[in-house]
């Protein structure tokens, strides 16, 4: 099993996915109050703008004084945000223009987005508080749209630049905090348990790191240990039901070949040792005139006289239902077993009660 994508690569991708997000998102709402500010500083100052001038030119215009208004006009150029200067009739008709130098075009979407350009419109009375809200006329001030773009375009810039920076030095920290947190413990849980031998896997147990005892980590690991101990114990409990035969308790024909394995491979020296097989053919006989609990308690009152004559170091073994399984190394092999076998046969041959019934088992060597 290999790792095609890390969890460091997967959530590196998630949080630049939910920094980017974010970051347009503030970058739209920050955009759009600061060129809102800039709006009513715009405002503000042509305002200003026009009230510096709005006596005098509204004295111009009822005197009917061309020139003087041209040179009004021509003065506000000095203040280096306005792109137009017009005074305009109440019926819209356009009766003086200032010279300004043509304005640079501003991208129709911008325009359209941030309502450009700025623009003011100051009525010019005949009074300076009339007492009739009619205007002489109105001077219309816009300033320049392209100044404003520029503004637009460097705080966009600004912002990205600040933003993805920020959300870089988050990110790295960020998944480096998650690395330390989950990713190493889960990588190094990983490891092991791919590591791990054949034989180890019914018995291993995960290391608990101390940092995680009492996190989902710790549960984790706790949940995999107490899992590994219940299997371990249903499957000792198993071997103990399969390797046992449930009416004699002794050990079945693999069970018997295994512990006779592991007896000789553990030895530092060669020790003779005496295998007899006995076979009672009374059980088979008896098949079907004993029922089954009879049966079980005559297999239990053979293997009770065959441990008689198991010894410390032998092994006793049941193969099949009629055949049972001694080796013995107290006993040197061949002649020297001969009074042994001739004394196990004796004692199963002895008549046994079940019940009404006395039986006489017969049995013979294999």
């Amino acid at each position: 099993m290999r790792i095609r994508r890390s969890l460091t690569i997967k959530q590196m991708a998630t949080m630049s996915g939910v920094a980017l997000v974010t970051i347009c998102l503030f970058i739209v709402i920050q955009l759009f109050h600061f060129v809102q500010q800039r709006r009513e500083d715009y405002t503000l100052q042509l305002q200003n703008i026009a009230s510096s001038v709005r006596q005098s030119l509204s004295n111009a215009v009822l005197k009917a004084d061309i020139p003087q208004e041209e040179q009004i006009l021509v003065t506000l150029k000095r203040s280096g945000i306005l792109s137009r200067a017009d005074v305009v009739l109440p019926n819209d008709v356009q009766v003086l223009h200032g010279d300004f130098l043509p304005e640079r075009p501003v991208p129709a979407l911008i325009s359209r987005v941030f309502r450009l350009p700025v623009e003011v419109q100051v009525p010019l009375y005949s009074l300076p508080r009339p007492s009739h809200p009619q205007a002489l006329a109105y001077l219309v001030l816009q300033a320049d749209s392209y100044r404003l773009y520029q503004f637009i375009v460097s705080a966009i810039a600004t912002m990205i630049t600040t933003y993805l920076l920020m959300a870089l030095i988050m990110t790295v920290a960020i998944t480096w905090c998650i690395n330390r947190l989950m990713v190493h413990p889960l990588r190094a849980i990983a490891s092991e348990l791919k590591n791990l031998a054949p034989e180890e896997i019914p018995s291993h147990q995960l290391t608990l790191p101390n940092i995680h005892r009492d996190d989902e980590l710790g549960v984790l690991v706790r949940s995999y240990n107490r899992n590994q101990q219940f299997t371990a114990r249903a499957r000792q409990e198993l071997e103990r039901r399969t390797a046992r035969h449930p009416e004699t308790g002794l050990p079945t024909r693999a069970r018997f070949l295994t512990m006779l394995d592991a007896r000789l491979a553990a030895q530092k020296e060669f020790r003779p040792c005496c295998l007899l097989v006995i076979a009672v053919s009374s059980l088979l006989e008896a098949a079907g005139a004993l029922t089954e609990s009879q049966r079980g308690l005559l297999r239990a009152a053979l293997a009770d006289q065959l441990w008689l004559d198991h010894g410390e170091s032998g092994l006793l073994a049941q193969l099949s239902p009629h055949e049972f399984a001694l080796c013995h190394w107290e006993t040197p092999p061949p002649f020297q077993a001969m009074p042994l076998a001739q004394r196990m046969l004796s004692r199963i041959q002895h008549p046994l009660t079940l019940g009404t019934l006395t039986l006489r088992p017969v049995s013979a060597l294999l």
